[in-house]
């Protein structure tokens, strides 16, 4: 267990004292989950009860230094607000409470909840043999509702986020958080944190999403030595049951790549080598599993697509929403169960990223708002307008009916008309708003834009203060240290 430091600071020249302790020390929440499944709500928020946890900010720009990293860790951080405090204005946010001082709000973020544990991402800040920083690559941790017992669960060693996937799944009693990097595939049992390395040389993977029913099971793929003359590439199963892979049916010649997944249905793009034709396959998992990819299930799609997602239910027909390409231009279509032929819902100018598809709705985003579809009737609503958001983010809960109920999304703070702020001292952050998914009543601020009133302090001050041997030097200003130690959670 780490100590708890509290340092009394006398500097010549300056009156009074200051007190300085780690962030995400433990601070006082009222947060308690009743619920045994993992609670996910898109990866910016968990809603627990009345409780938002979240990432207070995002920052949309790379970080490649740790003077970036503590910038960034003055607002996105990690915290938690009850609902009730919101105030319905996107002026004013309500006063959070900081429980991490990692940068939880970056472009591979991923949260969720299960049992009394946040489990949340963070850009990676181990150094590498040649005493580098690679911020690239990821680091999951959990902690309690507190913020107090940090325990880093896996750091990645690559990743590319064109291909990286991560999933918080439950099977039977078990809850597992899949992290594929690019290449490497790990499961983490969240039962006893105990990491598996299922591939170490994996080229796509099939997972299912967050909260699906699912087999057990995941499917990847791998390169192969190939004697001259043949190509293509393997294909294997992993069961979380039992931990064993099992290879698939691949004929020579043939490569795979799985692209998406639905429960137990696959998607897998197909391409015969000697004439370098591709297309997309669909197959459920038990026919998978019991024939050759190249004859398991039935063509799907007539190209590589991406963003698959199930859509319909109730008085819609069911069917799927997925993206792909026409002569370089993204279009996302929908594809009726019973059909081959698939509708365009909307053109590469009309979008620039998917964020999700609810029964009917498929709800999409580009730089300045949101807006939704109905796939039935062609309708789209405008949820969000005329602000400068994070397209690629989005979280979101439901009514006790299990209906959709808001939406929350990064934006930059926006300013009143009448606020005299200079346009070159704005602040121009990310931070979190909410809004109702139908695109009814007003977005609301939640991301506070100040440091919240708290026990840990801002990182960037900690990272600014070098102590050698009991001195303490504040930009050039020696002060004599007192360190007092006392057992306490961190």
């Amino acid at each position: 267990m780490k100590k708890w430091l509290k340092s009394s600071l006398c500097v010549a020249g300056f009156a009074g004292c200051m007190s300085l302790c780690l962030a995400g020390c433990g601070v006082q929440t009222d947060i308690v989950n009743s619920s045994s499944d993992i609670i996910y709500n898109g990866s910016v928020v968990s809603v627990v009860g009345d409780d938002i946890i979240f990432s207070n900010g995002y920052s949309s720009s790379e970080i490649s230094t740790m003077d970036d990293y503590n910038t960034y860790a003055n607002t996105s951080y990690l915290a938690t607000v009850n609902s009730n405090d919101l105030t319905g204005d996107m002026y004013l946010s309500p006063e959070s409470t900081k429980l991490k001082g990692e940068v939880t709000g970056f472009s591979n973020m991923y949260s969720f909840v299960y049992g009394d544990s946040i489990y949340y991402a963070a850009p990676n800040k181990h150094r590498t043999s040649s005493n580098q920083y690679v911020f690239t690559y990821v680091s999951f941790f959990k902690c309690a509702f507190d913020g107090s017992g940090e325990t880093e669960l896996l750091t990645t060693s690559s990743y590319d986020s064109a291909t990286a996937q991560i999933r918080a799944l439950k099977y039977g009693d078990n809850a597992y958080l899949f992290v594929y990097d690019g290449t490497q595939l790990n499961c983490i049992n969240l039962s006893n944190d105990s990491v598996t390395t299922i591939s170490s040389a994996a080229t796509s993977v099939a997972l299912p999403s967050e909260g699906e029913q699912w087999n057990g099971t995941v499917y990847y793929s791998e390169d192969k030595e190939n004697a001259y003359g043949q190509a293509g590439n393997a294909a294997f199963k992993h069961s979380v049951a039992d931990g064993q892979s099992v290879s698939l049916s691949v004929p020579l010649n043939y490569s795979v790549s799985f692209t998406g997944r639905s429960q137990d249905n696959v998607f897998y793009t197909l391409t015969y080598a000697p004439t370098s034709v591709s297309h997309t396959r669909l197959a459920t998992a038990a026919q998978i599993e019991s024939t050759t990819l190249n004859t398991a299930g039935r063509v799907f799609y007539s190209a590589a697509i991406s963003n698959i997602k199930a859509a319909g239910g109730q008085n819609m027909q069911q069917g799927y929403v997925f993206t792909s390409s026409l002569s370089g231009n993204s279009q996302i279509l929908f594809m009726p169960s019973n059909s081959t032929s698939p509708t365009v819902l909307l053109s590469n100018s009309d979008y620039t990223d998917l964020l999700l598809v609810y029964g009917d709705y498929v709800y999409y985003a580009n730089d300045t708002g949101i807006s939704y579809k109905t796939i039935s009737t062609g309708d789209v609503v405008s949820v969000v307008s005329d602000m400068t958001i994070e397209s690629s983010k989005i979280g979101y809960d439901f009514y006790d009916s299990g209906n959709l109920k808001t939406i929350y999304f990064y934006a930059q703070r926006e300013y009143a008309e009448d606020d005299e702020t200079p346009e070159d001292e704005r602040d121009t952050n990310y931070y979190l708003y909410a809004t109702n998914a139908d695109g009814s009543g007003e977005v609301s601020l939640i991301g506070q834009t100040d440091n919240p009133v708290e026990d840990c302090p801002n990182v960037a001050l900690i990272a600014s203060l070098s102590v050698v041997g009991g001195v303490l030097v504040i930009g050039g200003i020696v002060a004599t240290v007192i360190i007092v130690r006392k057992k306490r959670g961190y």
